[in-house]
């Protein structure tokens, strides 16, 4: 944090609201939005959405100039059970504060479908769960729609190798915000992204589509091998699995596979952007 020293000192500026919008929409701006949500845990199949935030905007995906910023849109949501203390210390919630409070679906549906990229600080978390609830409140998912991670999407290794946490990476780039509420949350990724080229880099990486690997053939004792170097196990189809960001990068993952395992026969799939982090 050299960048931010002053007489030896950091010094952190607290942020508060968003600037104006670089400029006014034009022809090329495409709709986006950005989405945060607090839960009451972390199992999206038994834990709950407690709050959503939505931020519309435009944006010039090629250059990455933010226009139009809308209106932010928060929505609360009183859970089946109490809070667990852990929560209420997290995000500031007590019981009382979402007591008669329902989120309107419906209108998270609405949104979402109009636009063309959600963004989220860690999409394969949000998507999960703004997903579920949506089917399960029996209004459409987004088909076409590009989700983007302005958490694994942009790359923040030369910037901070601390951590990717949204509050450490406002902090490396000079400010602090009133975190763990999803409104601060979006507002907070906004301005971050508008520093640098940081929103044209992610909506380019979001842009282009994935390769998964798959180490077919490999045999039981190599599991910790490929656990090491990343692999994940899918139940669903009883196998081990990469992902790599471009066909290249898929390519040399299979020559890697066939020097270092015996009996291996890799095969890998180009995944379309739309379906990232579901």
């Amino acid at each position: 944090m050299k960048h931010l020293e002053k007489d030896g000192k950091v010094l952190l500026d607290k942020f508060n609201s968003l600037d104006s919008p670089d400029r006014e929409p034009q022809d090329g701006d495409v709709p986006v939005v950005i989405l945060d949500v607090e839960t009451t845990g972390l199992n999206h199949e038994k834990d709950e959405i407690i709050q959503i935030a939505l931020r519309p905007f435009f944006v010039n995906p090629l250059s990455g100039e933010v226009s139009g910023v809308k209106k932010a849109v928060e929505f609360f949501q009183q859970p089946s059970k109490p809070l667990p203390p852990i929560i209420t210390e997290i995000t500031g919630f007590v019981d009382s504060d979402l007591e008669g409070k329902s989120i309107p679906w419906e209108k998270v549906s609405r949104i979402l479908n109009y636009c063309q990229f959600i963004v989220a600080h860690n999409a394969s978390f949000d998507r999960k769960w703004v997903e579920k609830a949506l089917k399960s409140n029996g209004n459409p998912v987004p088909s076409d729609a590009i989700w983007a991670c302005s958490m694994s999407q942009v790359e923040w290794s030369s910037i901070c190798r601390a951590s990717k946490a949204l509050e450490v990476l406002c902090a490396w780039h000079g400010f602090y915000y009133d975190s763990h509420n999803a409104v601060s949350d979006v507002d907070a990724t906004l301005h971050l992204l508008r520093k640098s080229d940081y929103m044209k880099q992610m909506l380019g990486n979001a842009s282009t589509p994935d390769y998964h690997v798959f180490p077919v053939g490999s045999e039981r004792d190599e599991n910790p091998l490929l656990k090491s170097r990343g692999y994940r196990w899918n139940p669903e189809i009883s196998s081990w699995w990469v992902s790599r960001d471009s066909q290249k990068r898929a390519e040399q993952e299979c020559e890697w596979l066939v020097s270092n395992l015996r009996k291996v026969e890799p095969q890998y799939f180009e995944i379309e952007p739309k379906h990232r982090f579901s």
